[in-house]
């Protein structure tokens, strides 16, 4: 069935992130200047009316611009020919706990990826930890980098799709 999907829902999507990057995973900088620039779409899955879980999405030229504290992303050869404003990175995916094995995720990343083609986006990429390159492998996207641990010490890995 999958979850019901709601954009903008940023408060939702705060909720989200605290519990699952802050409480569980022990992130200190969970929130940065893009939440709050209009280009930046929160995304939200509900079931029964409750948050299961959130992602966001952005122009990259919007990660330059503010200054972000993530990691810049590689050039790729999806970037051949590709207007900068059209590069999207998607990321903060987050599935609560009790919600997780039950395809929100998938539902999540499809809905942040059909919100950034209507504005105008033509490839999405994204940093991934480590341990969750396969479901993202089995949404289309490649890696574009080998792994790092530049997010707080934690294995992460770049990945592309076009969209």
């Amino acid at each position: 069935m999958g979850a019901e999907i709601r954009i903008g829902a940023r408060d939702d999507a705060f909720e989200v992130r605290r519990r699952v990057f802050m409480d569980e995973q022990g992130y200190e900088n969970e929130f940065d200047a893009i939440d709050d620039d209009d280009r930046c779409l929160h995304i939200c899955g509900y079931e029964s009316g409750e948050v299961v879980g959130c992602a966001r999405i952005f122009p990259e030229t919007l990660e330059r611009t503010l200054g972000g504290e993530g990691v810049s992303a590689p050039a790729c050869a999806l970037d051949d020919g590709v207007d900068p404003d059209a590069i999207y990175l998607l990321g903060r995916v987050a599935v609560l706990p009790a919600y997780r094995r039950r395809g929100f995720a998938g539902d999540l990343v499809r809905a942040s990826e059909e919100a950034a083609r209507g504005a105008g986006a033509r490839v999405c990429k994204l940093h991934a930890q480590r341990y969750v390159t396969g479901l993202y492998t089995q949404l289309g996207y490649e890696p574009i980098s080998d792994v790092d641990y530049e997010d707080e010490g934690q294995p992460h890995q770049w990945m592309a799709k076009l969209l």
